[in-house]
């Protein structure tokens, strides 16, 4: 994220927003934090505050305000169409022109570049691609971005903004004609960008005291999906659960379970509502790392039942619906 810093600290006690002189919303006043490490093992968080430019917010709520086409959503009590957003679904990071040189950049894109903006002077390059995205597959570590649609590209700002263009314009097909620098070659290529609808997770499953869904962008943004249909992902787990006790614990995904593969949350619930309670379920899954593992639990249906939460935009509410748990008998 490019952010604004001031001259003047004024601690990190406040937030709050950045204006001109005519009193016009120029940034967010927002706090951050980080891990600074000591040593090999010791670290500590450390909060501090920058500014957001307000772009990346305005952009929306123009598109809100206008009435863009896009799924309801109840918002302080009125139902709006909530825009989607069209993205470049890939990690960048600046850096300096004077670097870019010693790569084998040539002069002339370094002076174009620097006309383009004299203050920062840089170039983005790839960090990553997040994944399952269009970019994925073309995209590569170390890429230098130079232009778009033969315009240089020099922040993230100007990223947005291509974006943005291809949903103004009737024949956009929704790909960029990207300008690259890898290993001392100028490349064009074609690279498809990405609509989503900023809702984020909406279906969270509960399922022997794990929190399950489907991987979020943050997850994707690790740039690792698994190959076997990408998996649920396990989120989060409960003490004294289950998957606690067998040791199915968080950051890795589901592909199968008894055998049956699991692509998605829908899938999963299809197997899972099946299994009955205290059976021995066989689950195989897939670490961050890439590592693949096969475990056995077994099912508590009485104190650890199998559930969902669903969010519904029209009504701005949370919805749970037990899917399967242990009928009580009679006396």
């Amino acid at each position: 994220m490019e952010v604004i810093e001031l001259d003047t600290d004024f601690g990190s006690s406040f937030s709050g927003i950045l204006t001109d002189e005519q009193g016009r919303v120029q940034a967010l006043w927002a706090s951050f934090s980080t891990q600074l490490k000591y040593g090999c093992s010791s670290s500590e968080d450390h909060q501090f505050v920058r500014g957001i430019p307000i772009y990346a917010i305005s952009q929306v709520l123009e598109k809100i305000i206008s009435g863009t086409p896009g799924p309801f959503r109840l918002i302080n009590g009125i139902r709006r169409p909530m825009p989607l957003v069209r993205l470049l679904e890939v990690e960048l990071y600046p850096t300096l022109l004077s670097k870019a040189r010693s790569y084998g950049l040539s002069d002339n894109w370094v002076q174009a570049l620097a006309k383009k903006d004299p203050v920062r002077r840089q170039v983005l390059r790839v960090k990553g691609c997040l994944a399952g995205s269009k970019a994925e597959k073309l995209l590569e570590q170390g890429d230098m971005i130079l232009a778009i649609n033969k315009e240089p590209i020099t922040c993230f700002l100007d990223i947005e903004n291509a974006c943005q263009k291809l949903d103004q314009s009737i024949d956009s097909d929704g790909v960029l004609n990207m300008t690259i620098f890898r290993q001392g070659k100028e490349i064009d290529l074609i690279v498809g960008t990405d609509v989503r609808d900023g809702n984020g997770s909406t279906r969270m499953v509960n399922w022997c005291g794990s929190i399950i869904q489907d991987p979020h962008s943050a997850v994707r943004a690790l740039g690792f999906l698994p190959k076997e249909g990408h998996g649920v992902y396990v989120a989060r787990w409960c003490h004294g659960s289950p998957v606690h006790r067998y040791g199915l614990y968080a950051l890795q995904w589901i592909v199968e379970v008894n055998g049956q593969p699991t692509p998605d949350l829908e899938s999963f619930i299809e197997v899972v509502k099946g299994l009955e309670d205290r059976e021995f379920v066989r689950v195989k899954t897939v670490h961050l790392n890439g590592k693949p593992r096969v475990l056995t639990l077994k099912q508590d249906l009485h104190y650890w039942p199998t559930w969902e939460l669903t969010f519904e935009p029209e009504t701005d509410t949370w919805k749970r619906r037990t899917i399967k748990a242990l009928q009580p008998t009679g006396a």
